[in-house]
């Protein structure tokens, strides 16, 4: 039977040739198919972009036909009867007009009022048409640009010259940001949006002298900027629209940049797990290299009187059953100036231990020599074992260092608080309002989600400050605020709340010279029968409540952390909510 389908039949195919001489059919009449296909849409756009020159010509002859003082635009100078912006179908193809008139200062007789010989900057007219069409490889356009000179000697048309500048965050001048310039209380009207050139600037000349010009800068994925009007809210606005003089040239500068994601996680005090070693006995230690356990602590090991010079000491590996993420590690060490402990993190590489990457935890490998040390940022994923080593070197061999303990802390667990009110607030001043209070660029309200988050997405940069409402204690704001939001970036803060309990007190220590936080300083606050030590977190913050603790202007507070000077104040007031921020000087 199979020899029969197989055996050709005279005059005819086999089955098995028809279907290969179909495929080999197939595929020319599809590879001719996108040929033609490629032409098709070849032609078309030659056609497309033939229809937009054969527009562009006859737009500019009859531009050029016009007498000189009617070149111009509707709603900007030099003002004419020509439509900034319009639409026009030829050949079944919908193209949009971009046409922009501009007066022209030639630096020949000298540039801006001051200089110029004739006192008139507005020398000549540029004229700028611009067709774009919409084709399946994206907008194509064609653009031609013309001089137009007046007849005779240059006159001016009246009014002055707005100048703006932009900026970015670092004030570096941004090219290409659409400059929208309106006022509809003069008799001419103005409305119209053009852009800074390379070095951030735009000028127009030519607008009419009057009040009320509202000026705007703004630029896709950036913040903006410009004029406020008064309103009921901000009465007093700190940068009112623009007043054009006769002959004068009116500046305004602006800033704006690149806008940036803000998360905020409002949740519940963590539950925490620590590893500890206080070296009691070598329990929680792996590997001893050159040196040695003594009185509760690790030192280098020692013959005769004479200690090595250098040595090593690992805990026993940390994997927690139950993780949301990585705390810190710490450390105590007393050491010398000829001796120094040095102290690193390693995790296991499945080959054996390793240390974690300087691109997981900038520093690990040089080690660090105070803690504690932030590794939230860690995944735990990657890092589900953790392994701390010490390093500790002496550079006189009659003494050593000593490391008297240290510590590996992670959440077990943090939840979420939904239905939060917690308002941001920024720092920019637009204006102030009636009673002289300052009226924020940016001062919004929200409520957190069924996780405890907020997403703020393209948001300005600025420095914020983030309060919560709704009958919380705030036990920490990390990072501080208000805090300073860079642009082009993503950030999280996480806001820490407890239920009202009574009498409160946070306490948020910073370094006075770089104002940031001090972690791991020592807090001490004392009243009688009620005294109670804590230390502060990664964040620099540590929260008293319960226990005792009473609404009083009669407490003690002592903060002290190592290189730095301590301070003690006395008659400090707790009360149901109180925030207070230590200062310590380094020493």
């Amino acid at each position: 039977m199979s020899r029969v389908l197989h055996q050709r039949t005279r005059g005819g195919f086999t089955f098995i040739e028809v279907l290969v001489a179909a495929a080999v059919i197939g595929l020319v009449f599809s590879g001719l198919l996108a040929g033609v296909q490629s032409s098709v849409r070849t032609i078309g756009n030659s056609k497309a972009k033939a229809g937009a020159n054969a527009l562009l010509v006859e737009r500019m002859e009859y531009i050029r036909s016009l007498p000189y003082r009617e070149v111009g635009t509707v709603g900007a100078p030099p003002y004419g009867d020509i439509p900034q912006t319009s639409t026009t179908t030829l050949n079944g193809v919908t193209y949009s007009e971009r046409v922009l008139i501009r007066y022209v200062d030639d630096p020949a007789d000298g540039l801006g009022y001051a200089d110029d010989e004739n006192g008139v900057i507005e020398d000549y007219k540029q004229v700028t048409v611009t067709y774009q069409w919409e084709q399946h490889t994206g907008t194509r356009e064609v653009s031609s640009v013309t001089n137009v000179v007046p007849v005779g000697v240059e006159s001016s048309t009246g009014g002055g010259s707005l100048r703006v500048n932009v900026f970015d965050a670092s004030a570096v001048p941004l090219s290409g940001v659409a400059v929208t310039i309106v006022n509809d209380s003069l008799a001419t009207t103005t409305n119209t949006t053009q852009y800074t050139d390379a070095g951030g600037q735009l000028l127009i000349s030519g607008l009419p002298a009057g009040a009320n010009y509202e000026i705007w800068a703004t630029q896709s994925g950036y913040s903006g900027d410009g004029t406020t009007a008064a309103s009921v809210d901000n009465p007093n606005p700190t940068t009112p629209p623009v007043a054009i003089v006769e002959s004068a040239v009116s500046t305004m500068h602006f800033q704006i940049d690149q806008l940036s994601d803000l998360e905020i996680d409002v949740l519940q005090p963590p539950t925490e797990g620590v590893f500890s070693d206080t070296f009691a006995d070598d329990a929680l230690v792996s590997q001893y290299a050159s040196t040695t356990r003594s009185g509760g602590a690790i030192e280098l090991s020692e013959s005769g009187g004479v200690y090595e010079e250098l040595g090593m000491v690992v805990s026993t590996s940390t994997t927690p059953t139950l993780i949301d993420s990585w705390y810190a590690f710490d450390f105590v060490a007393s050491t010398t100036d000829a001796t120094g402990v040095r102290v690193q993190l390693y995790y296991d590489a499945g080959a054996g231990l390793a240390l974690v990457p300087d691109t997981d935890l900038p520093g690990n490998s040089s080690g660090f020599t105070a803690g504690p040390v932030d590794i939230r940022s860690l995944d735990t994923g990657v890092y589900n074992t953790l392994q701390l080593g010490a390093t500790l070197s002496t550079d006189d061999t009659s003494i050593t260092p000593l490391l008297e303990e240290w510590s590996l802390t992670h959440i077990e667990s943090q939840t979420g608080i939904s239905g939060v009110p917690v308002t941001v607030t920024g720092t920019k001043v637009i204006g102030t309002n009636a009673s002289g209070s300052p009226v924020y660029k940016f001062n919004e309200s929200y409520t957190s989600d069924g996780n405890g988050d907020i997403s703020l997405p393209g948001i300005e940069y600025d420095t914020y400050r983030v309060t919560a409402g709704g009958g919380y204690d705030v036990v920490e704001v990390c990072p501080l605020t208000p805090f300073t939001l860079l642009p082009a970036v993503s950030e999280t803060i996480s806001l820490t709340l407890d239920t009202l309990s009574g009498a409160f007190a946070r306490v948020t220590t910073t370094n006075s010279i770089t104002g940031d936080p001090i972690a791991g300083a020592v807090v001490r606050l004392q009243n009688g029968s009620y005294d109670t030590e804590r230390p502060t977190s990664i964040c620099g913050q540590t929260y008293f409540n319960g226990g005792g603790l009473t609404a009083d202007d009669d407490y003690t507070l002592s903060v002290s952390a190592d290189g730095y000077e301590p301070v003690v104040h006395s008659s400090t007031t707790v009360s149901t909510a109180t925030n207070i921020t230590i200062s310590l000087t380094p020493s």
